[in-house]
């Protein structure tokens, strides 16, 4: 960090100070700043200690991303974190630049659970503004695809959601060897339509596939297609990977299918996270897609 934390600190606590602007019957705000980082809250949303925890590790997940995808491809000027207190009607996310944060559960990852996943997408925001990838079809399944495939990269002690610290292939597998996989084509064509719904799936199918094409095609495979200046089309991609996509998505599948098959016990931590879920909505051929 650049700032000296105890004077950010200090600056917060004068805004309660009648006379410096603030509303002294108001919650008690709490600004943290870091080369790259400003969190905001107050003492009814975050404490102290998480403001500092979070704004620790999202440097570390800032230097482990640059590692990945380039420093030229890294927001602009501090990216603001706000932790907004617990968990309720919609989890973390990021809007115009600014990313969203709430508390889950101690077991499901506190306040910094999905802190990486959400911070790669602040590296998708320039890239996406340029191109205006919103209004790209398929647009959904690459962009989370990448940032939770980043997020397994960068944090392997990830305990929050879709993986909850449960091995990757397991856990993605494990639709697939109990015909619950959703087909990657309609990720890619329904995405606004099955993405919450189904994201216990989702999350983790477009994840491994990442995974997939950066242990089978390369890194740089991965890039050209997250920062594509057109969009992501069927043909674009065949024409990236030279391969057809139902080709490639086959090939995925086979895979991933060979890398479940050789953990150990794979069928029993796979039911031990059913378990640990069971009240999950589980979307079906013919019910939901």
């Amino acid at each position: 960090m650049n700032r000296d934390k105890s004077t950010i600190w200090a600056l917060a606590a004068a805004l309660l100070i009648p006379g410096c602007g603030g509303d002294p019957t108001g919650p008690t705000p709490l600004i943290l700043e870091s080369e790259h980082y400003r969190f905001v809250s107050t003492l009814a949303q975050a404490t102290p200690q998480e403001m500092e925890e979070g704004i620790a590790l999202a440097e570390a997940h800032y230097a482990d991303i640059v590692a990945i995808v380039g420093v030229e491809r890294a927001p602009q000027g501090l990216t603001t974190v706000r932790l907004e207190g617990d968990v309720q009607d919609r989890g973390p996310y990021v809007d115009q630049g600014v990313v969203h944060m709430f508390r889950y559960s101690a077991g499901a990852g506190g306040y910094f659970g999905l802190l990486a996943h959400e911070l790669a997408h602040t590296f998708q925001s320039s890239h996406g503004y340029r191109y205006q990838v919103w209004t790209w079809a398929s647009w959904g399944f690459y962009e989370e695809g990448f940032a939770e495939f980043i997020a397994q990269t960068i944090d392997q002690g990830k305990i929050g959601f879709p993986f909850y610290g449960y091995p990757e292939d397991v856990i993605a597998g494990h639709w697939l060897v109990n015909d619950e996989d959703i087909p990657l084509q309609s990720l890619r064509e329904r995405h606004q339509e099955l993405n919450l719904p189904c994201e216990f799936q989702t999350y983790t199918l477009r994840a491994s596939w990442f995974r997939f094409i950066d242990e089978m095609y390369g890194r740089q495979a991965v890039l050209d297609l997250m920062y594509s200046e057109v969009e992501a089309t069927s043909q674009v991609v065949e024409g990236m990977l030279g391969v057809g996509l139902a080709q490639l998505d086959s090939d995925w599948e086979d895979w991933l299918l060979a890398r479940y098959a050789a953990i150990p016990d794979a069928d029993a931590v796979a039911q031990e996270f059913r378990d640990r879920f069971d009240g999950i909505y589980v979307c079906r051929a013919g019910a939901d897609f």
